[in-house]
């Protein structure tokens, strides 16, 4: 994950915070403890925090750590916590966390556990390992079965037997699976502790030469080095490393090197990441969210605080009530009146559609660029952050979008879209089945939309596509990320395109066709066409479906999509459905395509 700088900026200040409390704790107790990881590496380079990692890892010897989860809790400052089994039961982690309260950094896989969440640093419990490594695999392998265990009994990571949380889905075997389910199905959650606390520390009574945490064989540290620790500069202050530091990290990483290439400059990616004081940039400032409403009284407040709570504030957030007969009209004015803050207003329109909807939003924008949001999806807390890190690095774009996920009835799969990050072509990508923008991923250039008049008003299937190719054909160009900061509701209630009626509008997807652009843009104005139309004919519009038969007749790169749409059309209208139906539903197994 690259993040905004302004972002990480703040992060670093952050996590420097909670550094400078575990420092006086452990001062004050007389606890000893030492860097390691990542952090260790920062020390060594940058005398700071790696410039582009978000977050400090500390490292206790077994008696140490041990001292530190009784002695911390109640010598702690009232913004800090310690995150532990002892202090949480629920945890899913067997080290400690300090947190920050107020804030929140949340990893995918823990999105909706009932723990602390605030921003923390990681305080490790380091052990000794057999010399022998015979016995040293042996150990790891017990560890590493119990450490799944304790995890399991607060989440499920795996794909078999359980539904992985989130759909985040580590590798582990089916038999593995088995192992823990059966484990974790008699065992309780205070038993399975003790018997990883038992495994971790077997061989702490022996005259073992090397200190590691059992899981992560290349944080090795001779026991030498923990015992004649050094003193390493940190960010403005001093704190405890292991002696030859430089031999420890080359010793245990391999050739280390300041700066790593951008692919390799990994990092926790978190899924929401709050601080304790709203934070604004330059760019974000420039940006009006806009959320058209028709009847989405399960997941507008989803959407909408989805917005509240991104790292970046935008300026504003126009929700645009197209005529609601339910209550999410109801639901909006009771966020607003709890977030006075976020300069959030609800307009109310006659039912005109969601381009009209959209439309009125963007009129009343009072920025430069306005972020498309359908009520149905939701962004990850950094999604306007990406956008103004993009909008800095390529700042003559017309629009600027990320990579997503499909939900589909709970289960999380990533959309086929564009693999790296910069200026795309969105015409070549869709030919090659990848999105480079929905809606709810697109922030465009306000001018940009005006200059093509908007959404085509009365347009009911397709209305965004035919704005990226308007915008196309106007000379704009497309910026992607493929971060994926965005939650796309393929089930959700009331999407357009699930219902059909006789489109009213004065556009039309054949309008888009020119003969002096490039085949390429031709190629996907079909494309759009053809998909449109095989929606259409399955409801029943079999004229618009003949009409796109012959207006895109000339397609090359479409002519399977266009055979399936004359066959379809071609069925009595009773039977389009559950053919086409057996289609989708074949297609998204196999390849998880279409939304």
């Amino acid at each position: 994950m690259k993040y905004n700088s302004d972002i990480l900026r703040q992060l670093h200040a952050e996590l420097h915070d909670i550094l400078g409390e575990v420092c006086r704790v452990c001062e004050l107790a007389s606890i000893p403890y030492f860097i390691q990881g990542g952090t260790a590496i920062g020390a060594h380079f940058f005398e700071d925090i790696v410039p582009w990692d978000d977050d400090i890892d500390l490292g206790m010897t077994r008696e140490n750590y041990e001292r530190f989860l009784r002695e911390a809790p109640a010598l702690l400052g009232k913004e800090y916590l310690l995150q532990e089994f002892t202090t949480e039961r629920d945890t899913p982690f067997y080290f400690a966390k300090v947190r920050k309260r107020g804030t929140r950094f949340v990893e995918s896989e823990w999105v909706g556990l009932d723990i602390a969440d605030g921003i923390y640093i990681d305080i490790f419990p380091y052990d000794l390992i057999p010399d022998n490594p015979t016995l040293e695999r042996r150990q790891r392998a017990r560890v590493g079965f119990w450490v799944n265990c304790f995890t399991a009994k607060s989440v499920w990571l795996w794909r078999w037997f359980k539904r992985a949380n989130n759909g985040v889905v580590h590798r582990k075997s089916m038999v593995s699976c088995f192992a823990i389910l059966c484990v974790t199905s008699l065992m309780s959650k205070e038993r399975i502790y003790r018997r990883l606390h038992r495994e971790l520390t077997r061989y702490n009574s022996t005259d073992a030469t090397r200190y590691n945490i059992v899981r992560m064989p290349k944080d090795m540290i001779e026991r030498s080095a923990i015992e004649n620790p050094e003193r390493r500069r940190f960010g403005g202050r001093e704190l405890w490393s292991p002696s030859s530091l430089e031999s420890y990290l080359r010793n245990h990483y391999g050739d280390i090197q300041k700066w790593l290439p951008e692919d390799k400059r990994l990092n926790h990616a978190p899924e929401i990441l709050q601080f304790s004081e709203p934070l604004t940039s330059a760019e974000s400032e420039q940006i009006t969210v806009v959320i058209p409403l028709y009847n989405k009284e399960q997941e507008i407040e989803r959407a909408l605080r989805s917005v509240i709570e991104q790292s970046l504030r935008p300026h504003e957030i126009i929700v645009v009530d197209d005529g609601s007969t339910d209550s999410s009209a109801m639901i909006v004015e009771r966020i607003i009146a709890a977030h006075p803050q976020n300069n959030i207003r609800l307009i109310r329109q006659d039912n005109q559609g969601v381009s009209a909807a959209r439309n009125r939003g963007i009129s009343l924008a009072t920025t430069d660029y306005v972020a498309l949001l359908d009520g149905d999806d939701y962004w990850l807390s950094g999604y306007i952050a990406e956008v103004s890190r993009l909008m800095t690095y390529y700042p003559d774009c017309t629009l600027y979008s990320t990579a997503f996920d499909i939900i589909n009835n709970n289960t999380r799969h990533r959309a086929y879209t564009p693999d790296t990050e910069g200026i795309v072509d969105p015409a070549a990508e869709a030919l090659k089945g990848r999105f480079t923008a929905i809606p709810s991923t697109a922030t465009v250039r306000r001018t940009a939309l005006e200059e093509i008049g908007g959404f085509p008003e009365g347009m009911r299937i397709g209305e965004d596509q035919w704005v990226w190719v308007r915008l196309q054909q106007q000379g704009g160009t497309f910026c992607f990320s493929p971060m994926s900061l965005v939650r796309y509701a393929r089930t959700a209630s009331n999407r357009s395109a699930s219902i059909y009626r006789k489109e009213q509008s004065s556009h039309s997807i054949a309008e888009l066709y020119d003969a002096t652009q490039s085949d390429t843009l031709n190629e996907y104005v079909a494309r759009i066409g053809i998909g449109k139309a095989i929606t259409q004919s399955v409801k029943g519009g079999s004229e618009d479906a003949s009409e796109a038969l012959r207006a895109f007749a000339y397609t090359r790169h479409n002519r399977r999509q266009l055979r399936r749409l004359r066959l379809l059309n071609a069925l009595p209208k009773w039977l389009r459905a559950p053919i086409d139906n057996l289609y989708r539903a074949a297609a998204w197994i196999v390849k998880k395509r279409g939304l």
